[in-house]
């Protein structure tokens, strides 16, 4: 159990473990040499934190801490491996649990790209939404997706519904004005 503000690890500190997100919300994020920090993502329950420990070398690539009261469950890489090579049960779901990663970062990498929040929001509904119906998304998926807080997706979409481009509900957006949104992020080609 770890309560909000603690720190989890270090980059550059040896990666021992590798942990189950239950409960709770972690940031990872850059410490640079003056003493700044550049928030990369959050990343929500039912993910791992801290996959180095399965790599070569063990040697943690962010720093994180919990950016609400979190559970985690933590384990050695090997113990994680070795305990799933033996249960043909086990390996499928921890892979799965790798892919859901690697789809997150690919989306955040893309996502990336945007300077503003604003921009990130944008683009994500634009390419969530066409002629069938609203987006249907939770505020907390779209941060998931985008690497935004939950706070910074609810403060763009107020932004977004002023300018009469959205309109939000629960779990449910719907787009006003594409071209409005595609203006918003500019005109840089995606897929």
């Amino acid at each position: 159990r770890l309560s909000a503000g603690q720190q989890i690890f270090m980059k550059g500190s040896p990666a021992e473990e590798i942990y189950y997100l239950r409960e709770g919300k972690v940031r990872a994020y850059l410490l640079y040499p003056d003493g700044t920090e550049r928030t990369l993502c959050f990343v929500e329950r039912g993910n791992l934190v801290g996959e180095e420990a399965v790599a070569m070398p063990p040697v943690r690539i962010v720093c994180t801490d919990a950016s609400t009261d979190c559970l985690m469950y933590g384990m050695s890489g090997d113990t994680l491996l070795s305990g799933c090579a033996g249960e043909a049960e086990s390996l499928p779901e921890l892979m799965a649990l790798f892919m859901k990663k690697i789809e997150l970062l690919s989306s955040w990498i893309f996502y990336a790209q945007f300077t503003q929040n604003s921009a990130k929001l944008a683009c994500f509904l634009y390419s969530n939404s066409d002629q069938s119906g609203p987006v249907r998304y939770s505020q907390e998926q779209i941060a998931a997706v985008t690497g935004m807080s939950r706070v910074s997706v609810s403060n763009c979409l107020g932004e977004l519904s002023e300018r009469g481009l959205v309109k939000c509900g629960y779990r449910c957006i719907t787009v006003l004005d594409r071209q409005g949104l595609r203006e918003r992020f500019g005109n840089q080609e995606f897929y």
